[in-house]
């Protein structure tokens, strides 16, 4: 068995016929539309107003596709913030700041068998 997709299920672009890639910030063609900002902004000002106060991150599944928009802040934030604490569930990238060691719980078991777990 090879696993392969077949090619009539590629999606080609509607204009050209080229083939399609996923929203992914690999290339120049990343989607930020008028939405995307506004929620950007969003996330920034819950960062900045998070600063200083008793908080847990919560990161589910986060990797190095983009780790400037969620991992990184939140190891930073964690590290600066005497008062915060990060919750990661990644069984592939469960290694953060080494000093935030005492300040983060791993959980690399599914994300969907912890949350049903916390959640019973």
């Amino acid at each position: 068995m090879e696993c392969k997709i077949p090619s009539e299920l590629v999606p080609k672009c509607p204009v050209c016929g080229g083939e399609m890639d996923p929203n992914l910030r690999i290339n120049h063609y990343f989607v930020q539309d008028e939405r995307w900002y506004e929620l950007n902004k969003s996330y920034n000002d819950f960062l900045q107003d998070s600063e200083g106060k008793k908080i847990i991150y919560i990161e589910l599944g986060v990797g190095f596709n983009t780790p400037g928009i969620i991992r990184y802040p939140f190891e930073k934030m964690t590290y600066h913030n005497k008062n915060a604490r990060l919750i990661r569930l990644n069984k592939d990238h469960q290694e953060g700041l080494e000093e935030n060691i005492d300040k983060t719980i791993v959980f690399t078991e599914e994300v969907q068998a912890v949350v049903s777990a916390i959640m019973n």
